[in-house]
């Protein structure tokens, strides 16, 4: 399995974004998603559809066993989700994108995850079975890892904890090879690492990361936009430069943003 996909996503000039964070196989926030690309996109006549990660690995309880900080009850559907992805990606090429999370890398070489099984990603493949495992590997394979907004704003799936120089060091990130990588020290990870598991990031860091960037795409991007972990209440700030958004995993319906209606 290669890995023949650019690593950062450019948008266009023009147009609204539609941003989604963790979804781990929540089917019914993935639709309203599509409700609101497919109609923020008739009313501009186009539109950019963004999920941050993680689609997939949703909770095993029943609604009786339902934790409280798990937010509102869903029932995981992670396959069926990958495939209504797929399908909307075909049908508007080049409008919607997901970036990778460190749920969807574990099936392509990162370290397997054990959120709501022991292996989660063993667990998930065993269900699908191997045609669909196959498919499943060759979508993630292709996610990239940030993506640039000429707003000014640049999106990934945890804080970029990383010392960057230049976007080239991102643009050579190879996905295979990690499954051993040491969870338990951030010190440790290699770049990618940072890139998916970050929780926070230092305000120098941030600021450097920004400046390459900015640099190197001849704009002004003064913020980063993550999901990976929880907001409560939606979204946190950590300074002036990160934003931690939460669309869907962990919030109960009304936190939701947009909520439903």
């Amino acid at each position: 399995m290669g890995d023949p996909s650019p690593k950062i996503v450019r948008f266009p000039e023009t147009g609204p974004l539609l941003v989604c964070t963790d979804l781990h196989g929540n089917l019914p926030d993935f639709l309203r998603m599509k409700e609101l690309f497919l109609a923020a996109r008739a009313e501009a006549g186009c539109c950019q559809l963004l999920f941050l990660g993680d689609l997939v690995h949703g909770p095993a309880f029943t609604r009786e066993e339902w934790p409280d900080y798990l937010g509102s009850f869903y029932v995981d559907h992670s396959a069926a989700l990958l495939e209504a992805f797929m399908t909307l990606q075909e049908t508007f090429p080049g409008e919607v994108h997901c970036l990778l999370g460190n749920h969807e890398h574990s099936h392509v070489g990162g370290p397997h995850t054990p959120k709501f099984w022991l292996d989660e990603t063993a667990h998930f493949e065993q269900k699908v079975g191997p045609i669909a495992s196959r498919r499943y590997r060759a979508l993630f394979s292709g996610f990239p890892l940030i993506a640039i907004s000429p707003c000014g704003v640049v999106f990934s799936h945890a804080a970029p904890n990383i010392s960057l120089t230049s976007l080239e060091e991102i643009e050579a990130i190879e996905y295979l090879g990690h499954e051993r990588m040491n969870l338990l020290t951030l010190e440790t990870m290699p770049m990618l690492g940072r890139l998916l598991w970050a929780r926070r990031c230092p305000t120098k860091v941030v600021q450097r990361f920004l400046e390459v960037v900015s640099a190197e795409t001849k704009g002004e991007h003064g913020v980063v936009v993550y999901g990976h972990d929880i907001a409560p209440s939606g979204f946190e700030h950590f300074g002036a430069e990160l934003l931690m958004l939460s669309t869907s995993f962990g919030l109960d319906d009304p936190c939701k943003t947009p909520a439903r209606p």
